[in-house]
C-alpha cells in the first residue's frame, strides 16, 4: 500500500488560510470610516459557508486510503497469525498422528517378529524330524542299494565271463571260416591267374602270328605296289639319247592318301642330268597309283606317304 508523505498537508492548510482572510477582508470593506455620515446601524455580514465534507477532500481520501491499508494490514497479519496457528495445530496432529502410526506399526513387527520365530521354530522342529527320518531312509536305501549293486556286479561278472567264452569261441570260429576262405580265394586267384596267362600267351601268340602274317602281306603289298610304281614309272620314261647301260637314279616320290603324286626328287643323280630329268618327268606323267587309295591307312602312312624307288632301265646300250 502507498503511504501519504506530510508534505501532503500543505495544500489543504494554505486554502483554510486563504478561506479565512477572505473573510476578514470583506468585513473590512462593508464598514464605512467616514465622517460625515451618521453610522448606520451594523448589519451582521453574510457569510456564505459551505460544508464540506472531510472525506471528499484529498486528505480525507487520503486518511481513508491509510485507514483502509493499515485495517487491510491488520487483517492480513491476523490471517497469516491464523494460517501458523493452523500449521502448527496440524503439524503437530501429523506428528501425533505419525507416532501413533509408528508404534503400531511397531507393535505389528513385533507381533510379526513373534510369529515369524514361532513359525521358524516349528519349521525347525519339522525339519529336523524330517532330516532323522531321511537319514533312517537313506541307510536303508545305501543298504539295499549296496546289496543290489553286489548282485548286479556278480551277475555282471557272470554275464562277463559266458559273453567272453562266447567271444573267444565265435573269434576261433570266424578265424577259421577267414583262413578258410582265404584259401578259397588264394586257390581261385591262382587258376585265375593261370588260366590268365595261359589266355595272354595264346593271345600273343595269336598275335604274334597275325603280325607276321600282317608282316608279310604288308611286305608282298609293299613289293607288289613298289614294283607296279617302277613298271608305270618305266612305262611312261622316255629313254634320252645319251642313255647307256648300268645308268640308274634314285628317286623319293611322295603320295597324297588317295594315290596321286605330290612330289618328287632325285635323292641320287646317274650322273646325266637328261636320264634324271626324264625319270622325273615319267613319274609326274604317271600321275596317279589308283591301288593306293585302297591300302590301309597305317600300312599307307607306314610304306607310302614317302617312297624311295631306284630306276635302273635293263634294256640300255652299252
Amino acid at each position: 500500500m502507498k503511504w501519504l508523505r506530510s508534505d501532503s498537508y500543505s495544500i489543504p492548510t494554505v486554502l483554510a488560510i486563504s478561506l479565512h482572510a477572505g473573510i476578514v477582508i470583506a468585513g473590512l470593506v462593508a464598514i464605512d470610516f467616514s465622517d460625515t455620515e451618521a453610522p448606520k446601524p451594523k448589519r451582521p455580514p453574510i457569510v456564505n459557508a459551505t460544508v464540506i465534507d472531510i472525506s471528499e477532500t484529498i486528505i480525507g481520501k487520503r486518511e481513508s486510503e491509510e485507514k483502509a491499508a493499515k485495517q487491510q494490514a491488520a487483517l492480513a497479519e491476523k490471517k497469516k497469525k491464523e494460517a501458523e496457528q493452523r500449521r502448527k495445530k496440524e503439524t503437530k496432529r501429523k506428528a501425533l498422528e505419525e507416532k501413533q502410526k509408528q508404534l503400531a506399526q511397531a507393535k505389528q513387527a513385533k507381533e510379526k517378529a513373534e510369529a515369524a520365530r514361532q513359525e521358524a521354530a516349528r519349521k525347525k522342529k519339522a525339519a529336523e524330524q524330517k532330516r532323522v527320518m531321511q537319514e533312517a531312509e537313506n541307510k536303508r536305501l545305501a543298504k539295499e542299494q549296496a546289496e543290489n549293486k553286489r548282485l548286479a556286479e556278480k551277475k555282471r561278472l557272470a554275464e562277463k565271463e559266458a559273453n567272453e567264452k562266447q567271444r573267444k569261441e565265435l573269434a576261433r570260429k570266424a578265424e577259421a571260416d577267414r583262413l578258410a576262405e582265404e584259401e578259397r580265394k588264394r586257390q581261385e586267384e591262382a587258376a585265375r591267374l593261370a588260366e590268365q596267362k595261359k589266355a595272354e600267351e595264346a593271345a600273343a601268340k595269336a598275335a604274334a602270328l597275325e603280325a607276321e602274317q600282317r608282316k608279310v602281306q604288308e611286305a608282298q603289298m609293299v613289293q607288289s605296289i613298289s614294283g607296279l610304281i617302277n613298271d608305270r614309272v618305266a612305262a611312261a620314261w622316255i629313254r634320252p639319247p645319251s642313255a647307256r647301260n648300268n645308268m640308274k637314279a634314285q628317286l623319293r616320290i611322295y603320295f597324297l592318301p588317295n594315290g596321286e603324286v605330290m612330289n618328287v626328287q632325285i635323292t641320287k643323280s646317274s650322273g646325266d642330268a637328261l636320264f634324271d630329268q626324264r625319270t622325273v618327268d615319267a613319274v609326274y606323267k604317271v600321275r596317279k597309283i589308283e591301288e593306293l587309295s585302297e591300302v590301309d591307312s597305317y600300312v599307307f602312312e607306314r610304306n607310302f606317304r614317302q617312297v624311295d624307288l631306284i630306276f635302273n632301265p635293263q634294256d640300255l646300250r652299252n
